[in-house]
């Protein structure tokens, strides 16, 4: 961030003065603390979203990038109620606890109670339904629109596949995955649509015969975990394309490498 602190402080202490509703600038550690990182999460808002400015020299004071930090923050937040909005209306739980309370319990709340003013940078949420791609780096704002951009994309993938079919193969995977499967439910549907492909079975059935999985074991035995990561991540990604037409973005190979090993490991068709 190209800031120091001297800059930061004056602008601290004004939110901090917000904050004790012009009574104040004293405030306990914690809440200043809490505040700094308010102000500091904000700017690099600010520096992220003008990157070309700042590189032309064009740096506006510490105060003027936070406050137009704050303004982007609130936009996010705006824009990941749209995707959520967007998304809820045909939602498939597929009868999975963890998932469906995640977003339809979780996601509201933090609507109801994200803090972009005073603590930008607290998403409240755990997110207990994993999402296939999430950097651990991005938080608030971020975090929860990278979250539900995620969240959507895996959703539409997987409403292409008859309900049913997922269902039985998650019943298939873990009989009680209804209360207990806390992973991610596109996984074993990429896994069984590996082993259809490979069996020249028909993808979006999602049934494998005792044929089929034997040569799905086969195609990835007795060969290092790279060269399984790199075979498996060419199927998932014809497969993402074929699913996905337009909206393709080319993500499910990055799990490759780690379904891969799941499947070296035993994880059943």
């Amino acid at each position: 961030m190209d800031y120091k602190m001297e800059e930061l402080l004056p602008v601290m202490a004004k939110l901090a003065k917000r904050y004790t509703s012009g009574e104040s600038t004293s405030v306990s550690y914690d809440t200043a603390r809490r505040l700094m990182e308010a102000v500091v999460y904000c700017i690099k808002e600010c520096e992220t979203a003008n990157k070309a400015v700042m590189l032309e020299g064009q740096r506006v004071d510490g105060m003027t990038a936070y406050e137009r930090g704050y303004r982007i923050v609130l936009d996010k937040a705006e824009q990941a109620k749209a995707v959520y909005h967007r998304m809820i209306l045909n939602f498939e739980d597929y009868g999975c606890q963890n998932y469906r309370d995640t977003i339809l319990k979780g996601i509201p709340a933090f609507f109801l109670k994200y803090d972009a003013r005073f603590e930008p940078q607290n998403h409240v949420l755990t997110l207990d339904y994993p999402v296939l791609k999430l950097s651990d780096s991005v938080a608030g704002a971020d975090r929860i629109l990278d979250y539900l951009t995620e969240a959507e994309y895996e959703q539409i993938f997987l409403q292409n596949f008859n309900r049913e079919a997922v269902i039985n193969l998650l019943e298939y995977v873990r009989p009680d995955y209804g209360s207990l499967y806390f992973d991610n439910l596109c996984i074993p549907v990429l896994i069984r649509a590996a082993g259809c492909m490979i069996g020249d079975e028909d993808v979006y059935s999602l049934k494998l015969d005792g044929r089929g999985e034997r040569e799905a074991a086969a195609y990835f035995s007795e060969i290092n975990p790279e060269t399984a990561g790199n075979r498996l991540g060419g199927l998932l990604d014809i497969l993402e394309k074929k699913v996905m037409g337009e909206a393709y973005r080319g993500i499910f190979r990055n799990c490759a490498h780690d379904l891969a090993v799941r499947i070296q490991n035993g994880s059943r068709f």
